[in-house]
């Protein structure tokens, strides 16, 4: 991407869009050749993150935190260690962007909008580099986290993109006590491959391609995944108006993650005369996995073998095993986890963000069972 930052002062979100989509206009001809469904040199990439503590301007702070803080993983410190980094502020929700390799004689560039308690990052970094450089950079910022969707939201999401039909997607399917795991990835995909492919494996999916017409052939080739991005692939010249209205309702769409893991009630407990009072309660509910009923040992040895085995979670068993107090040491933060064989039920504690509530349920869905479904509830409760 080489763009300068006269290309994106002064400008609003879908002005910065209008001028990136650019990069991936194609005529139809180009659009019909080109081979890969993402990765390409060309596409267009958004990563939605929740913010919960990065401003504009501050990345330069943030990478010494994590070079100089004794609880960053080794991973994070050579991360920081092996490149440089630079970020020039345009206004104060824009910046742009740039993590060089010396190793490698390179230098790639990114766009930094904050906006509405989120943190989007646009490049068109080829897939080959991302992962390498602001996918990590966004994995080891302890207070920013790519957003996530369960396959429901997902599917809802997608599904709402006008003028749309599914071309290809992945799919898994993963469970303790199956014979088997599974990973299906479709390109060209016909009408209700996907539902096949729920129905027959109960694979969910984590990646949704969509070719969308403008009156009345195919002008838009695009994808959105469950961990927060989304992807422009090719518009055809004359729809960029539309491919950004898709952006923006895609972006909007996924604040349904706000839905699953934003705590709008934390607990705060009050002392009284009499005793103490706890007011607000919010639970994330993993349920109904497609798996025999597990015993409560069973269950705790699942998530000790595959979840919190790792450098990022300390933890306690507490009431006879019906209960795991948990601190998130990458956001330093506690929750409980109550368990109802074989369901899993999260409980915020009054530190408690959507950080950590949506980072644990990431880890169950990608290394424990992908087949637990996802729902949230909250109230204002009162408990004497």
């Amino acid at each position: 991407m080489d763009i300068a930052p006269s290309d994106i002062e002064d400008k609003s979100t879908r002005e910065v869009l209008d001028e990136l989509i650019q990069y991936v206009v194609t005529s139809g001809e180009e659009m019909e050749s080109k081979t890969t469904r993402s990765g390409g040199q060309t596409d267009l990439n958004i990563y939605l993150c929740d913010n919960q503590d990065y401003d504009i301007g501050e990345l330069d702070q943030w990478v010494t935190y994590i070079a100089e803080n004794d609880g960053i993983t080794g991973h994070a410190e050579n991360y920081v260690g092996e490149h440089t980094f630079s970020e020039q502020v345009i206004d104060e929700d824009i910046s742009l962007v740039g993590i060089s390799t010396p190793a490698k004689n390179r230098e790639d560039e990114f766009v930094f909008v904050a906006k509405d308690g989120y943190l989007w990052v646009l490049t068109t970094v080829h897939s080959d580099w991302r992962d390498k450089t602001i996918e990590n950079l966004l994995n080891y910022l302890p207070c920013v986290e790519r957003l996530y969707l369960s396959a429901d939201d997902l599917r809802e999401l997608t599904d709402e993109v006008k003028d749309a039909r599914v071309s290809g997607f992945t799919a898994k399917y993963h469970a303790p006590n199956r014979e088997r795991d599974a990973t299906l990835i479709f390109s060209g995909a016909e009408e209700n491959d996907l539902e096949d492919a729920e129905e027959t494996f109960d694979a969910k999916p984590t990646r949704i391609e969509f070719d969308q017409t403008n009156s009345p052939a195919t002008a838009i080739q695009g994808s959105n995944t469950n961990e927060g991005r989304v992807t422009m692939r090719s518009v055809k010249r004359g729809s960029e108006g539309k491919a950004v209205d898709t952006i923006m309702g895609l972006t909007a769409g996924y604040q349904l993650d706000r839905q699953s893991f934003e705590v709008e009630h934390a607990p705060v407990r009050q002392e009284l005369d009499s005793g103490f009072t706890v007011d607000g309660f919010t639970a994330v509910e993993l349920t109904d996995p497609d798996r025999e009923q597990a015993t409560n040992e069973e269950l705790i040895a699942d998530l000790e073998e595959n979840i919190l085995n790792g450098n990022q979670y300390r933890y306690g068993i507490r009431d006879e095993q019906r209960k795991i107090r948990v601190y998130d040491t990458d956001h330093d933060e506690l929750f409980d986890v109550a368990l109802e064989p074989p369901n899993i039920i999260l409980y915020a504690r009054e530190s408690t963000t959507a950080l950590s509530l949506r980072s644990f349920v990431r880890d169950v869905y990608d290394d424990l069972d992908s087949t637990y479904s996802l729902s949230k509830s909250h109230n204002p409760v009162a408990i004497q």
